[in-house]
């Protein structure tokens, strides 16, 4: 069975003013997390991470259909014949280049490197000159999203990082991770400080499975519609019974 994972975003706390001294720069800070387990086996159990956030210019958020430059999700890899590459192609021309939609071109490869098929190097797309599929090589494009989720499972003493692509689809890495988007949060787009909380809600059937009962941790940052990033924060140390709430 294909497991699922969506967002949710159930509330937003905000507030404006017109304090110039804040940097255009946002931070974060953590607030609380808890868990809530389905009451069925069809419903997805819920982590609901609360996180404090101030912007200078309270330039936040990105609609589900912004996907232009710069917030595409993806640049093409090209060769040293402008061929966009393909996981099939027999004539390849290195090197290979970054292509972004802006016309943009930086160096990937001096050689002609491409791995096996995963979710994270290949796209299945259909192709500009025809209507036919093809797995084309790309690079995934880290402003197309604004909120960054990392899990990190205690072994022993150390933390070691949660692959959800893989925990599901562990050949392709074909599933779906934490990363995602929250909507604009000034609604008035007026330049000025933006302060206030973000609950973003996280579902999935494996979070007991995964985490059992073992010591973890979340990684967060935001990014802002100039692109600028947060600070890094950790959420505290917990396991699931911890943060159960009824």
């Amino acid at each position: 069975m294909k497991k699922i994972f969506l967002y949710i975003f159930p509330f937003l706390i905000i507030s404006c003013n017109d304090d110039n001294t804040v940097s255009e720069m946002p931070v974060i800070s953590f607030e609380n997390m808890i868990f809530k387990k389905s009451e069925n086996n069809f419903t997805q159990d819920s982590l609901i991470l609360t996180i404090n956030f101030i912007d200078g210019n309270g330039d936040l958020g990105l609609s589900n259909d912004e996907n232009s430059y710069p917030y595409h999700q993806y640049n093409a890899i090209i060769d040293e014949s402008f061929n966009w590459v393909t996981i099939g192609s027999n004539d390849v021309n290195p090197p290979l280049y970054i292509y972004e939609p802006n016309g943009a071109i930086t160096l990937f490869s001096d050689i002609d490197n491409r791995s096996e098929f995963n979710c994270n190097d290949y796209i299945i797309e259909t192709s500009n000159s025809s209507n036919q599929l093809d797995t084309f090589l790309i690079q995934k494009n880290v402003n197309n999203k604004n909120i960054y989720i990392e899990f990190y499972k205690k072994n022993g003493n150390d933390f070691e990082l949660i692959d959800w692509t893989r925990v599901f689809d562990e050949e392709y890495g074909c599933g779906i991770d934490f990363n995602s988007r929250f909507p604009p949060l000034n609604i008035g787009n007026a330049n000025q400080a933006l302060q206030g909380k973000l609950r973003y809600g996280m579902v999935s059937y494996g979070f007991e499975n995964v985490l059992e009962n073992n010591i973890f941790k979340l990684k967060i940052f935001i990014k802002d519609r100039a692109l600028n990033t947060s600070n890094i924060i950790e959420s505290t140390e917990v396991t699931l019974q911890e943060i159960l709430s009824n």
